[in-house]
């Protein structure tokens, strides 16, 4: 799957969570493994989701960058142990996402968020998704200046304004970088793919006409 790969390769270049020495609940081939999941989760729910103005990778993007900032991708966070400092908005966020119990996400969906297995954070994916989308439409329909994706990301984090802050603005500069690492990095891919297959078929094309003494 393109699109998880090249959203992995770009989970992968953002800054570990930080813990004190001896307290990381994970080792690098742990965490690693868990952006897998992430990354798969992702691509996944983007590649089904509704229409969304910049396709899927554009959705795929937001939903990566608004993971980062606000969960630093914790291992805490993802399975919900508890043990997150900021105790993930006094137990009313739940997920990557940090989502709270809406109209959006209704408190049977939001009790299920929770886990770092592959189900559930394709349910965290989903309604975040599900989320970004309607508040991309609310901000969009609203008077107000700024690029759309910097108003989204407003009103995900405040939950009122459409009108970006500095917060916000960071984290469409992030987007924008995200997006553009994912199409150089599937066009990277595309050629690979392509070079190994051209490969294999003048493999294949010798060894038949070496098989074959009517030919060469």
């Amino acid at each position: 799957m393109a699109l998880k790969e090249a959203l992995l390769a770009v989970a992968l270049g953002f800054p570990a969570p930080w813990y004190e020495p001896g307290k990381n609940p994970e080792t690098p081939d742990e965490y690693r493994a868990r952006l897998e999941i992430i990354a798969e989760a992702i691509a996944l729910e983007a590649t089904g989701a509704d229409a969304w103005p910049h396709g899927a990778e554009g959705l795929a993007s937001a939903t990566l960058v608004l993971w980062q900032a606000e969960s630093r991708l914790s291992y805490d966070i993802h399975a919900n142990t508890g043990n997150d400092p900021w105790g993930q908005d006094y137990g009313r966020a739940r997920c990557l996402g940090q989502l709270h119990a809406t109209g959006l996400v209704p408190q049977s969906e939001w009790e299920t968020l929770a886990g770092s297995d592959l189900a559930a954070t394709r349910r965290c994916a989903n309604a975040t998704m599900r989320v970004l989308r309607a508040q991309y439409w609310v901000c969009k329909s609203r008077a107000g200046a700024g690029d759309p994706i910097a108003r989204m990301f407003e009103v995900y984090a405040t939950g009122r304004s459409c009108n970006p802050g500095r917060r916000s603005h960071m984290r469409t500069q992030r987007y924008q970088r995200v997006l553009q690492q994912i199409y150089t990095e599937r066009a990277r891919r595309q050629a690979a793919e392509a070079q190994a297959s051209e490969t294999d078929a003048a493999e294949r094309e010798a060894i038949e006409a070496s098989a074959d003494p009517k030919r060469g």
